[in-house]
């Protein structure tokens, strides 16, 4: 069938017009098109649609992010609490149970131990007070109004130790007439009594509580140079702290006179934590 006829026109002049049929086969082919463009923009819709969509879960991705973050911040803020109170040492307590095991290997080179000693020698320093006022037996030699003697870090505050050597050095060239043997009282704090130098010692009932025992040291003996010394060991006397430090006061077994004004004598005492 031919798609064009040849008509007159008004003037009478042939003109040549598209049939019918072909006119109705360009619509056709132009519905046609117009189908094929409209499935293409649903098409591009659904792409564009899944686009949304990923970019939806990047964004819910990018808000867990943002939680761990801040959950890691506040963390960070709890540990840093944590140091500031100075509690950095609670962090590691644990129990046996709660503890890994550690495993050694079996060609681990010897592991040195800093083994530090928990001995301690304290020595104390006496200056009598200026006088030759003759001591009594049972007498407090001291250096001051107050007779108390401290041995300062003998050991753990409030912990445990073992006495186990005593020496009484005094600094005059002869024994005095008199002098025989002294004694060191022990306390875990000073004595309520404040026995002063060259006073009585007495067993003051307030003096019991922090009462720890005594040492007897012994008779001193000249031993050249204008010393006199005597030694005690193997005391092992043990004895809780309260603080970390022993105070004392030394006796005079004998009655006897000073031969000079403000000697020195020296009282260490040794122990060991246990």
């Amino acid at each position: 069938m031919a798609d064009t006829i040849d008509v007159k026109d008004a003037t009478g002049n042939t003109v040549i017009v598209a049939t019918n049929d072909a006119i109705v086969e360009s619509v056709d082919a132009v519905k046609t098109s117009v189908d094929v463009v409209k499935t293409s923009i649903d098409t591009l819709d659904g792409s564009v649609d899944a686009v949304k969509a990923s970019v939806d879960t990047v964004a819910g991705k990018i808000d867990t992010l943002d939680g761990s973050v801040d959950a890691v911040g506040a963390a960070v803020v709890a540990v840093g609490a944590v140091v500031a109170a100075g509690s950095v040492a609670q962090l590691g307590t644990r129990t046996v149970a709660q503890s890994p095991a550690v495993n050694i290997a079996t060609d681990q080179p010897a592991i040195p131990v800093d083994q530090k000693t928990t001995a301690h020698d304290i020595a104390l320093p006496i200056t009598r007070p200026a006088n030759i006022t003759a001591y009594s037996a049972n007498d407090v030699v001291g250096q001051t109004a107050t007779a108390v003697l401290t041995f300062a870090t003998i050991g753990k505050s409030g912990g445990s130790i073992l006495i186990t050597r005593a020496e009484l050095e005094l600094d005059i060239s002869a024994i005095p007439t008199g002098m025989t043997s002294f004694r060191l009282y022990l306390y875990s704090s000073a004595p309520p009594s404040a026995l002063a130098d060259n006073a009585a010692f007495t067993w003051a009932g307030t003096d019991r509580a922090p009462f720890l025992g005594y040492i007897d040291l012994g008779a001193p003996v000249l031993i050249g140079g204008g010393t006199l010394y005597c030694d005690v060991t193997g005391i092992n006397k043990q004895m809780k702290l309260a603080t970390a430090d022993i105070y004392a006061y030394l006796v005079t077994a004998g009655g006897y006179t000073p031969a000079a004004n403000s000697e020195g004598y020296k009282l260490t005492l040794h122990s060991v934590e246990v």
